[in-house]
């Protein structure tokens, strides 16, 4: 609807317009599907390597499935990553879809999420950051304590837990009986690549 978002700052739609971008800075959350990732990356590396634009700066989010041709990873080898993190499922949360019917509006993340920093080298001049500067911004935003207004966001300490989340039910956002996720194994440290990391054999039981 162009028209409407147009209104809200809408540039138009990403797969007809990227190339109208000459700089920048922006954030990119993709819907997460590979089909739409992979297009968004290679759309962006092409922005980047094209030497006639200004400075541009993409600060990428994606899920951190693994593997040697995710998104994440593809991104994570970029020559043009100038700063990058990945925060463990347990540690972070998303606004739930269903946020204006629960009280919960949180979900806890079912991935771990890589948050990555593309540049060239104008926009690394422009808009320079260290991977611990964003590593310690990212965290604290997709954090509940970094969203939660009550109390100074400072109240909530324990790890995220989807299946506990999952499990109240689906009146409370949450899955019923059998569609319920199986647990799989907990993730280790929160600035590591699941891909990177050693297999664990720690699986999250606690409700």
């Amino acid at each position: 609807f162009p028209s409407l978002e147009r209104r809200f700052g809408s540039l138009g739609s990403f797969y007809t317009s990227y190339t109208n971008i000459r700089e920048g800075s922006y954030e990119v959350n993709p819907p997460f599907v590979p089909e739409i990732m992979t297009f968004m990356e290679q759309s962006i590396h092409s922005l980047l390597e094209d030497e006639s634009r200004g400075p541009l700066s993409f600060l990428i989010i994606v899920p951190d499935w693994g593997g040697t041709n995710s998104t994440a990873d593809k991104c994570l080898k970029s020559k043009f990553n100038t700063a990058s993190t990945c925060i463990g499922s347990t540690q972070h949360v998303f606004a739930d879809g269903a946020q204006h019917r629960v009280t919960d509006r949180y979900r806890p993340s079912s991935w771990d999420t890589a948050v990555i920093l593309l540049q060239n080298g104008g926009g690394k001049k422009k808009w320079p950051i260290t991977t611990e500067q964003l590593a310690e911004a990212v965290t604290t935003a997709f954090s509940r304590n970094g969203n939660n207004t009550e109390g100074g966001g400072t109240n909530y300490k324990k790890e995220e837990n989807l299946y506990a989340w999952e499990a109240r039910g689906s009146k409370k956002g949450g899955r019923q009986g059998k569609n319920i996720p199986i647990k799989r194994k907990k993730s280790s440290g929160h600035n590591e690549s699941s891909h990177q990391r050693k297999k664990q054999n720690t699986i999250d039981e606690s409700f």
